[in-house]
């Protein structure tokens, strides 16, 4: 089961159920309900984010966008966050792409009317810096991971990470972009997935991810995933 699976009901998104219920119904009522498809851009380098969303199922990456036209992830947004810090932060333009890796529901507000909410709402704002520095600690981790774990205990972080933003030991997912989220070539998360695989860890067939031996798969991850996923933890604990 997912890290985070018990918290998804009645509000899958983690950081609108910490809300009290009294400023939860004044921001839920600004909420459209959505789906997010695979791939779907959600905002782009230096231009205006015309909306902000929070995932309730769907998993999104924050990517860095090199010069040669690859990219490379820094952080994954799901049930414990949003997308769309840059509109409460700065000026709403945004310095990196935001893309959807996991398809799934999610809701989304304008970001006119997600400043206005902001306002209004002392428990959202303080949750929002919160919650900024929490993702700022799973970027410094990504990159410190990135940069010295292999790719097999990479994978596993990887992997685990996105089933505790989907909310499921089982979500969609393609060695390609697998691969492209890592910053590695394709061989690569075929060997490192095949490895898993065979120590009955994970399952993939057909595009579907399901992750058999949790506590195997953690054992198999770099801390960074245990360190990352506490950061969250205390965030929601406070």
């Amino acid at each position: 089961m997912s890290a985070w699976a018990n918290e998804l009901a009645p509000e899958p998104n983690q950081l609108l159920a910490s809300l009290p219920s009294a400023e939860y119904a004044a921001v839920a009522a600004d909420l459209e309900s959505v789906y997010i498809e695979h791939k779907q851009l959600l905002s782009a380098p230096d231009e205006p984010a015309t909306h902000v969303y929070f995932p309730r199922g769907a998993v999104v990456s924050i990517l860095a966008p090199m010069e040669d036209g690859h990219s490379v992830e820094g952080a994954t947004v799901g049930i414990e966050g949003l997308a769309g810090l840059p509109v409460f932060l700065g000026d709403g333009s945004a310095q990196d792409e935001v893309i959807c890796q996991v398809p799934g529901p999610g809701a989304r507000m304008t970001a006119e009317r997600f400043r206005m909410v902001v306002e209004s709402s002392p428990a959202l704002h303080e949750m929002l810096h919160r919650y900024a520095l929490a993702l700022m600690g799973q970027l410094i981790r990504t990159a410190g991971c990135n940069r010295a774990h292999p790719v097999e205990e990479r994978c596993a972080r990887w992997l685990l990470m996105t089933s505790d933003r989907v909310g499921s030991d089982e979500f969609s997912l393609t060695q390609e972009f697998l691969a492209a989220m890592l910053g590695v070539r394709r061989p690569s998360v075929t060997v490192a997935a095949g490895l898993l695989q065979q120590a009955g860890l994970i399952q993939y067939r057909r595009g579907i991810l399901t992750i058999r031996d949790r506590e195997g798969l953690e054992q198999s991850a770099c801390e960074d995933y245990r360190l990352t996923r506490e950061i969250y933890e205390r965030l929601y604990r406070q």
